[in-house]
């Protein structure tokens, strides 16, 4: 079925997380230990090596629920970081004020970060702007830090692009509004080489995806979703029906790899973004 929409995750999968994380890495423990109120010396590190040492079995939780690899990126490596930490000294038991705090943290250590993307950001965003009627970011970064990255990478068409900012792709709970499709699906699954559930009920995430699919006309089977994380990013999409482009990363755990082969046609990845101009015929 032709695609008529392209659905695109921003960090990590249009940008190079080597050159763009290193400047919020060094905020965030800075924001962490001023919460703590005392230098946290190694701590840091040892909590870093700890997330490493357990992943993709340890996940990013957020209000009690595991939504990702804890170190998926740089982002989640120092959430999932500091969560060590708020257990070590006692602080923010209640899950639901953990979170807030720790996306407020998030937030103000992203302020640091610039834009750094990939080399064939530009060419191929360009290429899907000029080549498919609908295509929007939905990211879980702040809509108007997002706006400012793409602005500066300034592609021809960017005034066609669409944008939906705060995702929060992680927030695991109903929809907005009651949908048949959503309703439908599992609230969880099991898949190769994964012990922990995968949690699709992502309403928040879903709400976003309806809205575009409301704006456009499209629909699921006609959509293509690319992203660099598979919880995050695809599993939910995946889920509803639309193909799926991964986006491999460093350290890109083989559940991942599986989940994508497993959906046939409908799945695919690479290393760089060229490749998911081929998904479009």
């Amino acid at each position: 079925m032709p695609i008529d929409c392209v659905v695109l995750d921003l960090d990590g999968t249009f940008t190079n997380l080597v050159d763009e994380a290193p400047a919020f890495q060094a905020a965030f423990p800075r924001l962490v230990a001023d919460l703590v109120g005392k230098d946290l010396g190694v701590a840091w590190a040892e909590a870093e090596q700890q997330v490493h040492a357990l992943s993709p079995e340890l996940g990013w939780t957020v209000e009690g629920h595991v939504v990702a690899p804890a170190d998926a990126d740089p982002y989640i490596l120092a959430s999932c970081a500091a969560q060590l930490l708020f257990d070590r000294f006692l602080l923010l038991a209640d899950p639901a004020l953990r979170s807030d705090v720790t996306t407020a943290l998030y937030r103000r250590a992203y302020q640091h970060t610039g834009a750094a993307f990939r080399p064939d950001a530009k060419a191929v965003l360009e290429a899907l702007l000029a080549r498919v009627p609908h295509v929007y970011f939905v990211t879980n970064a702040a809509e108007d830090a997002a706006q400012r990255k793409l602005a500066s990478l300034a592609p021809e068409g960017l005034e066609k692009l669409g944008l939906r900012g705060d995702a929060r792709k992680f927030l695991i709970g109903p929809a907005s509004a009651p949908d048949a499709r959503f309703d439908a699906i599992a609230k969880s699954k099991q898949i190769a080489g994964l012990t922990r559930p995968l949690l699709l009920e992502r309403g928040r995430y879903f709400d976003a995806l309806a809205a575009i699919w409301r704006e456009t006309g499209a629909r699921p089977e006609t959509t293509l979703v690319c992203g660099d994380i598979y919880e995050l990013d695809l599993a939910l999409p995946a889920e509803l029906g639309a193909a799926v482009h991964f986006i491999r990363r460093p350290r890109t755990f083989d559940y991942e790899l599986e989940a994508i082969r497993a959906l046939g046609p409908r799945g695919g990845s690479s290393d760089t973004l060229a490749p998911l101009l081929e998904r479009l015929g």
